[in-house]
């Protein structure tokens, strides 16, 4: 149970790795640390992959799109998404993750699904 407190510090660690390929070739920023998680910028994309602590801990991913003139949408989840594009079946995005191996697992998981779903999304205009 001592190691249960360090799960948000190693879920981060993982994260930045597993999801470096947004930033070393998809264009994001670098990871921001946020509330929960990280998020990672480009000019028409937002991603933010959070750990959820708890009885019922979750690793989840939301994509929020930007328009040209900066306004955020609302967005929807990657195994949302993940599914509508036809990647695969929603269940190859799973959330609930209460040990250690669970959340490492999950987090190469949603990093796997978010590198199979990015090709198959419309990238909005830029703003000069």
């Amino acid at each position: 149970m001592g190691k249960r407190p360090l799960l948000p510090e190693e879920f981060r660690a993982e994260a930045r790795t597993a999801f470096a390929f947004l930033v070393d070739g998809e264009g994001f920023c670098p990871a921001e640390d946020i509330d929960g998680g990280l998020r990672y910028r480009r000019a028409d994309l937002t991603v933010r992959v959070w750990f959820l602590g708890g009885a019922e801990s979750e690793v989840l991913t939301r994509l929020i799109p930007v328009a040209p003139d900066g306004t955020r949408g609302t967005g929807a989840w990657l195994d949302e998404l993940y599914a509508a594009a036809e990647c695969g079946p929603s269940r190859d995005v799973p959330a609930f993750a209460s040990t250690r191996r669970a959340v490492v697992r999950r987090v190469h998981q949603h990093a796997d699904a978010l590198r199979r779903l990015l090709p198959r999304l419309p990238r909005q205009p830029v703003a000069p």
